[in-house]
């Protein structure tokens, strides 16, 4: 059979280099301006937010991105060992209901829980006022450890994920190894299972990481300043685009240095399963300890998923039957609700769209032609995830402005913003996609006269729209709940549903924003759930 063989005598196609070098010009052109401004924006800021700014940042950002990425590993290894690896009474349920916190976007579950939790008008202390007869101290939601906790909450499903996926496709021969040679339980999960997890526990942690990089939403509303917010407000307060750039500079530094450790630390691991005849490892039995087990789950499910969704579903009833409260939020302005619901829809699900589109030729070239410059083509497209969205945002405001000036002012440089963000989503299913698809199919096709581009579209298309699909409801998912970007970009008159839930909730009206608020997670609750299905997370 030297069909398989073929492959090799085909170089890489110009047209599909050509295509790829143009997406990635796409990419580097507003990263590199970016870049170039914060270089070049001049000794006299660079001096002044050395002074005043950029180490207070520095001490903030770094600070809540370890504590809410250590904090994340804890709750979502803790979380898929007990509903994985254990006899936890309802595991199965469970599986699904740690996942769903992903569709809550956080600057969202903040407003839930700065609500019930603040100082003064909080509703825990308020109602514990009353029992007591006197103000009961609670924890404020306020400041450092308000944000860890509220990230930390609703991130942690990123490794929850991961790392339950990799405690599914552990054999069980590896810890019956581990207990031969004399180790116990406790000593083979610490120096033999999670080791051999490393990998998934780490992807995990990077997304955590580089999601804390971008977060505005909820460190704006808990007052906890970092780069991120410092950007917005000098772009959106102080018309500062110099100090906004170079803050954008120190800020796209950390989150490559960010990616690069962790690629290094994926670089040194490599964990294969030798034995083909593999079987999942048999459950530990909890035993006495299975009540405390319960209660530490249910805890985390009612905190992340249970007290987010009955609250906005008790404000949104609240806001509904009251018709002065439905009345403003029927009609705002120029815009009705109809419109925020239909410009969240076309605008992520265009840029959905065109980052599929623009994911194929980077994926072909990767997928079908690995070599250093073609996988380097990859990393790089697949960069916009480690920026975060209002450097996206300030870096084509810079552009925009200056050489594309018909474009300034419109929904099209929001759609923009969210394919540079979210195309790595895209890119990493379409090569998911084209690694399951046999390179035969393509040669037999080669061989009976159809052209390249002829082989793309009648063979290959149509054999991995299921994994197109999966990319553009992972990028329609995260362009939906996109804020930073949103509010920077959005034209007047263009308001989605994150940004109205933004503006209300940040003028203290948060019963006019739960309605809002409510869709937006059952929207995002939707595409998660049959892409989990989909990807046979759960069984």
């Amino acid at each position: 059979m030297a069909l398989p063989q073929l492959r090799r005598h085909y170089n890489i196609s110009p047209r599909l280099l050509f295509a790829a070098g143009l997406v990635a010009l796409f990419v580097a052109i507003p990263l590199g301006y970016i870049f170039f401004r914060a270089v070049t924006g001049g000794t006299e800021v660079w001096m002044r937010l050395l002074q005043t700014r950029i180490w207070k940042l520095l001490g903030n950002t770094l600070l809540l991105t370890a504590a809410v990425t250590g904090g994340a590993t804890l709750v979502g290894v803790s979380m898929s060992f007990l509903t994985e690896r254990t006899d936890l009474p309802g595991r199965r349920i469970f599986r699904w209901m740690l996942a769903m916190p992903l569709a809550i976007p956080p600057y969202i579950g903040g407003i839930v829980h700065l609500t019930l939790l603040r100082p003064r008008g909080g509703v825990i202390p308020q109602l514990l006022a009353e029992w007591f007869g006197q103000p009961v101290p609670t924890p404020s939601p306020l400041g450092f450890a308000g944000a860890a906790f509220i990230l930390t909450l609703f991130m942690f499903p990123y490794v929850y994920l991961l790392s339950a996926a990799a405690f599914r496709s552990l054999n069980a021969s590896l810890e019956e190894a581990s207990r031969t040679f004399g180790r116990n339980n406790w000593r083979t999960l610490w120096e033999v299972t999670l080791p051999a997890l490393r990998p998934g526990i780490t992807a995990g942690a990077l997304l955590v990481a580089l999601d804390v990089l971008a977060e505005y939403g909820t460190v704006a509303l808990l007052r906890y300043e970092t780069f991120s917010s410092a950007i917005f407000a000098q772009l959106s307060g102080r018309y500062d685009r110099s100090a906004a750039a170079v803050l954008s500079g120190v800020l796209i530094v950390i989150a490559i240095i960010i990616l690069w450790g962790e690629l290094r630390l994926q670089g040194q691991a490599r964990y294969t399963q030798m034995d083909s005849q593999w079987r999942p490892a048999p459950p530990h039995h909890l035993k006495r300890w299975k009540p405390f087990a319960f209660l530490l789950v249910a805890f985390v499910v009612f905190a992340s998923l249970l007290v987010p969704v009955i609250v906005l579903s008790v404000w949104s009833v609240d806001a509904l039957l009251d018709p002065t409260t439905l009345a403003s939020i029927m009609r705002s302005g120029s815009q009705g609700f109809g419109d925020y619901i239909w410009n969240s829809l076309w605008s992520s699900a265009l840029a959905a769209l065109i980052a599929v589109l623009l994911s194929l030729p980077i994926a072909l070239l990767s997928v079908r032609y690995p070599n250093k410059l073609t996988q380097a083509i990859s990393r790089f497209c697949q960069v916009g995830y480690a920026i975060p969205g209002v450097v996206i945002a300030l870096s084509l405001v810079l552009l925009v402005n200056r050489y594309l000036p018909f474009l300034y002012a419109t929904p099209l440089v929001v759609v923009m913003a969210y394919v540079l963000r979210h195309m790595p989503q895209a890119i990493r299913a379409s090569e998911s996609a084209l690694n399951q698809l046999s390179p035969s199919m393509e040669e037999v096709s080669r061989t009976l006269g159809r052209t390249s581009l002829q082989t793309i579209f009648q063979v290959i298309l149509p054999l991995i729209v299921p994994g197109l699909l999966a990319g553009a409801g992972l990028v329609f998912l995260t362009s939906l709940k996109e804020l930073p970007a949103t509010l920077l970009l959005r034209p007047a008159g263009f308001d989605t549903l994150a940004v109205r839930v933004w503006i209300w909730a940040s003028e203290g009206f948060y019963i006019q924003a739960a309605p809002a608020a409510l869709l937006l997670v059952v929207a995002s609750a939707g595409p998660l759930y049959f892409l989990l299905r989909r990807e046979q997370i759960f069984r």
